[in-house]
């Protein structure tokens, strides 16, 4: 599938959950890949069914003593309007403060940088 939407700001929270270790090496597991600490923002028109996406699951953990919620992750190709690509992944979180139509996108390096992106840009999502 593919998707359209445009990049709107965080709240800074990504790059908190990002950077623990045991998202960190789940993801690893799963994509192949460590993220980079921060998530990029992606608002669609519409809402989507995320699981009609046969999405990966990453379970419930503790960590430190405290209780972190698990997610769903979908490999997707992130793409800008020059036509630059980048693998990365649409993650679901089971508590979001996001509206449904917000897509959280993780990658291996800075999206914003790598991609030359701003908020209000359009960026195209596609599923592998």
């Amino acid at each position: 599938m593919k998707f359209l939407g445009r990049l709107v700001p965080g709240r800074g929270e990504g790059s908190y959950y990002m950077s623990l270790p045991p998202y960190k090496q789940k993801f690893k597991e799963i994509l192949g890949f460590e993220p980079y600490e921060g998530t990029l923002n992606i608002k669609l028109n519409e809402t989507i069914n995320l699981d009609k996406l046969n999405p990966l699951e990453v379970g419930d953990f503790y960590y430190n003593n405290k209780k972190f919620y698990g997610l769903k992750v979908i490999p997707v190709t992130i793409i800008n309007k020059e036509g630059h690509t980048i693998d990365g992944a649409i993650v679901a979180p089971k508590k979001t403060c996001h509206s449904s139509n917000i897509l959280e996108i993780i990658a291996p390096i800075k999206l914003r940088k790598f991609l030359s992106l701003s908020n209000g840009d359009i960026v195209k999502i596609v599923t592998k």
